[in-house]
């Protein structure tokens, strides 16, 4: 038996020996969890606020005020990324798993107090600065839809694995910036400073978004979106939290089967406003393709601005603006109810259609195919700065002298 075990182990070795030299050692590590009394030490440390936790979030909702206000996404991102407030949520999120008061009461009221804060931040700015416009990074945080509950479940679970591996804790931040926390809540503040008296961006209308009351929708929007990003990292990262073994299973169960039961009541009004980001992108899909797939019918008259979609009366209104080529209006009627039928048929839904379009004369100019030695002459020397087409006069009459 020994006697050909010995050359399959010399083998062995050998291939594993260049195996080594060809990947330079490559082994895959598991890496422990953080021991059960590390893990607690950390998280009653998260839930416990510092003035260095307020300072930082309040300059973070400053950034993202500002940079909301200025529709500037960059500026958001760099607010996200030092916004330290998934950190108090992980603490809740630890809290209900171990069932334990004390840890959720105190991260509870750190994660209350960080939204007042960032809230009462973005309303202060506001009505400072006194601009009322909202543009598109203020308006696409008002219409959160299950996009938004997939963010946060991938989000929480990130957040609650890396804070169990030493090697990775420093990703937090990562997840803050995937899950945006601070930017929704800084919108909520916006929105309520500016009220009644919000005016949309070039190219939008609230009315037509569905944003009747301005800017306390708006606000309402962004707060719906905070508390589903909220209620989702809480839930998925205590179900990650107990896989881990961080959890009583006795106790932690019913906390967390609530927390669950939460996220589960935001899946409809949130299903609903996916369903109508699902509509916009088939009306625009479909008014892309049909004047490839009838040439003889439709044609690309209609330059398509704005397009918003809203439920009524449980029927889909689409309004459309935009501009459409005057020697295109006439049958413009027609085209727009089968265009509405086609819809119906690809969405099974019964559709309104609203448009506001402004025909214009379609002017097309092409440039010469000539050559640069056949143009004309001047052609060019009109366009070179210090030259001039005029006819020079070389010779000038002298003023007349006047001697002594």
């Amino acid at each position: 038996m020994t006697t050909w075990k010995q050359p399959l182990r010399h083998s062995w070795r050998k291939i594993r020996l260049a195996l080594d030299r060809l990947t330079g050692e490559w082994h895959p590590y598991i890496e422990a969890r953080i021991p059960k009394v590390e893990m607690a030490k950390a998280m009653k440390s998260a839930s416990i606020p510092s003035m260095a936790f307020f300072f930082l979030l309040g300059l973070s909702a400053a950034i993202a005020t500002f940079g909301l206000l200025a529709n500037s996404a960059p500026a958001i991102i760099g607010a996200m990324i030092i916004a330290p407030l998934m950190t108090p949520i992980m603490g809740l999120a630890y809290g209900v798993v171990q069932m334990s008061w004390s840890q959720i009461a105190r991260s509870g009221i750190t994660v209350m107090l960080g939204v007042g804060v960032v809230i009462g931040i973005g309303y202060l700015s506001a009505r400072v600065i006194g601009l009322e416009v909202a543009g598109t990074e203020m308006l696409s945080r008002a219409f959160p839809t299950l996009l938004d509950l997939g963010v946060a479940i991938a989000a929480g679970a990130a957040g609650a694995f890396s804070l169990s591996r030493e090697s990775i804790r420093s990703s937090v931040a990562g997840v803050a910036i995937a899950v945006a926390l601070v930017p929704p809540l800084s919108v909520v503040g916006i929105g309520l400073a500016l009220g009644r008296s919000a005016a949309a961006d070039v190219g939008l209308s609230f009315r037509e978004l569905g944003l009747f009351d301005a800017g306390m929708d708006i606000a309402t929007g962004a707060f719906v979106l905070f508390l589903t990003n909220l209620t989702a990292i809480v839930a998925v990262a205590g179900m990650v939290m107990t896989l881990q073994g961080y959890a009583r299973w006795r106790r932690g169960m019913a906390g967390l089967a609530t927390t669950i039961i939460g996220a589960v009541i935001l899946v409809q009004p949130l299903g609903d406003e996916l369903h109508k980001l699902q509509v916009k992108s088939e009306a625009l899909r479909l008014a892309n393709t049909l004047p490839r797939t009838y040439p003889g019918i439709f044609e690309k008259a209609l330059r398509v601005d704005t397009l918003s979609v809203r439920y009524q009366d449980d029927v889909v209104h689409l309004h459309i603006e935009g501009f459409i080529a005057e020697d295109r209006v006439e049958g413009a009627q027609e085209r727009l109810n089968l265009y509405r039928e086609m819809l119906e048929r690809e969405i099974r839904e019964s559709v309104v259609i609203e448009t506001e379009v402004i025909p214009v004369q379609l002017l097309k100019f092409r440039s010469a195919a000539l050559p640069a030695e056949e143009q004309p002459e001047g052609a060019l020397t009109q366009l070179q700065p210090g030259v001039t087409s005029e006819p020079t006069n070389p010779a000038r009459p002298e003023s007349p002298s006047h001697e002594p």
